[in-house]
């Protein structure tokens, strides 16, 4: 009987355990009329994935956002508890939640209440893996501006997102090599013209 009972329990715990249902708070910046959504992840577990997508607010709330993002070096997005797979598969693409000044998990202020983003086009969708630090995922947003988003490595890493000005987007590499391991800023040099960074974490990617 024991024995019928851990083969009936056991792909509850596996579909339990590999679960991406949680929490998975989001970084919003704002690039050339476009709202971007930056999965926040780390090195490991369900949230080790890099995932950045293209949001629109609900229209009552859309210029809200905007001034609020323009005007705060971080926001940041608590959602409801969802399914990350979903969102990958184009299964979901509403997300309900609240609009923090400054990272929501650590002392940032609610500034709006119960938005609604609609997903509109995911840009980057990668596991962490934990390679070489350095490279950047080269992400195309309008025909004269790129998003660079660093591809998480060994740590100690980083997470940063970068506006660049960039054309002939069929001619770019996938993968930019910056040459460094550091964060990157105007003084670093580039084949791509650095525009602003738009988004660092370097707290969840320290040495354990």
């Amino acid at each position: 009987m024991l024995r019928w009972l851990l083969v009936l329990f056991t792909p509850v715990v596996f579909s339990h355990q590999h679960s991406s249902f949680g929490v998975h708070g989001l970084a919003l910046v704002y690039v050339e009329h476009k709202i971007i959504a930056s999965h926040l992840p780390l090195p490991r577990g369900m949230h080790a994935r890099q995932l950045i997508f293209e949001v629109h607010a609900e229209e009552q709330h859309q210029e809200s956002l905007v001034q609020l993002i323009n005007s705060n070096s971080l926001v940041t997005f608590a959602p409801r508890a969802f399914e990350l797979d979903k969102l990958r598969s184009g299964e979901l693409v509403r997300v309900k939640g609240h609009v923090y000044q400054g990272h929501f998990e650590r002392g940032g202020v609610q500034a709006l209440t119960g938005l609604t983003l609609k997903v509109k086009e995911i840009l980057l969708d990668e596991p962490v893996a934990l390679a070489d630090n350095g490279q950047y995922y080269i992400l195309p947003l309008t025909m004269n501006d790129c998003l660079l988003v660093h591809k998480i490595g060994h740590l100690p890493s980083f997470d940063q997102l970068i506006q660049v000005r960039c054309r002939d987007h069929a001619s770019l590499p996938r993968l930019l090599d910056s040459m460094t391991d550091k964060p990157l800023d105007k003084t670093t040099p580039l084949k791509l013209q650095f525009v602003r960074s738009l988004y660092q974490e370097m707290q969840d990617f320290i040495e354990p």
